[in-house]
């Protein structure tokens, strides 16, 4: 049980570090080839501080561990609303965009529902998986559209986020590779860490997903919101 403790913790700090890594150097690249700063934000910093559920929940589904994968998903989503965003107005109470309210949070509760509806037949096939990876695509490319016509107050914000990185090509390469490769070796040794527990500890690989997993996968998210609120 301590070793499998330590395995979780171990693969918790490099999953933090490969996504610093991955999105400072994909940020950079990105910058260097000519993409806005805005869109370099819409994409790559926001799939980059999600990169450590999409590691660990692809590595135990492809080790045959359904449970961690699927909790790993829920759980972080539970996070991310309940922890990280509480977490952020007491520490600063939030002004909510009017964007938020019309748009991101039904669009959030509709991808919930239709998640919870391509469940209901205990499973999620390939086919329900490329339609959620068509539906991400296209809000990816509607936000980017979108972000595209902000105020230039907002785009100036996402230019100060993501364009201070060093814009040299070889060292942002070597940065996305070697975040990739953190990420992918955090992630197993989160997996290996957490099934053993949930074996030592007598509990579904459902549970420790949708608790331990998840609360470490959502670290990234948590930090990043903690300092944003505190500045």
């Amino acid at each position: 049980m301590v070793t499998d403790l330590l395995w979780v913790l171990a693969g918790l700090l490099l999953l933090l570090a490969g996504a610093e890594l991955l999105v400072r150097g994909a940020s950079a690249l990105a910058l260097r080839l000519g993409i806005t700063p805005v869109v370099v934000g819409l994409t790559v910093v926001a799939f980059g501080t999600s990169s450590p559920e999409l590691v660990v929940s692809v590595t135990a589904a492809l080790h045959g561990q359904p449970g961690v994968a699927l909790g790993n998903v829920v759980g972080s989503n539970i996070c991310n609303l309940a922890l990280i965003l509480g977490l952020t107005a007491l520490i600063r109470p939030v002004a909510v965009h009017t964007r938020v309210i019309l748009l991101d949070m039904p669009l959030m509760i509709g991808v919930s529902l239709v998640t919870w509806g391509l469940l209901a037949d205990g499973r999620l096939g390939r086919f329900d998986g490329l339609l959620l990876t068509i539906g991400v695509v296209v809000f990816t490319g509607f936000s980017v559209r979108q972000g595209r016509r902000e105020a230039s107050s907002i785009q100036q914000d996402f230019g100060e986020s993501v364009g201070g990185a060093a814009t040299r090509l070889p060292p942002s390469i070597l940065a996305v590779v070697g975040g990739l490769v953190v990420l992918t070796f955090g992630g197993r040794l989160l997996v290996d860490g957490a099934i053993g527990i949930a074996r030592g500890a007598g509990v579904s690989e459902a549970v420790i997903g949708l608790t331990l997993v998840a609360v470490g996968t959502s670290l990234p998210e948590l930090a990043t919101s903690a300092v944003a609120a505190l500045r």
